[in-house]
């Protein structure tokens, strides 16, 4: 994205009702802004978050990661789907979205655990 798209999706931010923070992006130095729903983005490179100590980055990152681990979980049955319809149904497609499905419950029920301890 360019500078002047920045600055554009910036005002437009501003027009929207998003308020200016006196913090700066660490990437490009563009000023963050706070939406009403309470995320902080940046007009460059979109949402991100603010962490005040090393403990605080753990748990975003750990909540990121799980976020991303649960995003390719989707894909792969997404994958395996489109396969299913092209082909007949077999043993191991089953028990491979089986694994995923499980795989995804687990994330979701880490990710719980995570949310209800803030």
């Amino acid at each position: 994205m360019s500078n002047t798209d920045s600055v554009k999706k910036a005002a437009n931010l501003l027009r929207q009702g998003a308020t200016m923070l006196d913090l700066a992006c660490p990437i490009c130095h563009m000023p963050l802004f706070k939406l009403k729903n309470g995320d902080v983005i940046c007009p460059t490179h979109g949402k991100v978050y603010i962490v005040e100590n090393e403990e605080e980055e753990k748990k975003i990152t750990g909540t990121m990661t799980l976020e991303k681990l649960e995003s390719t979980l989707y894909k792969g049955i997404e994958i395996l789907n489109e396969k299913l319809n092209k082909e007949p149904l077999d043993v191991d497609s089953i028990n491979q979205i089986i694994r995923y499905l499980e795989a995804i419950e687990r994330v979701t029920r880490i990710k719980g655990l995570i949310n209800k301890n803030k």
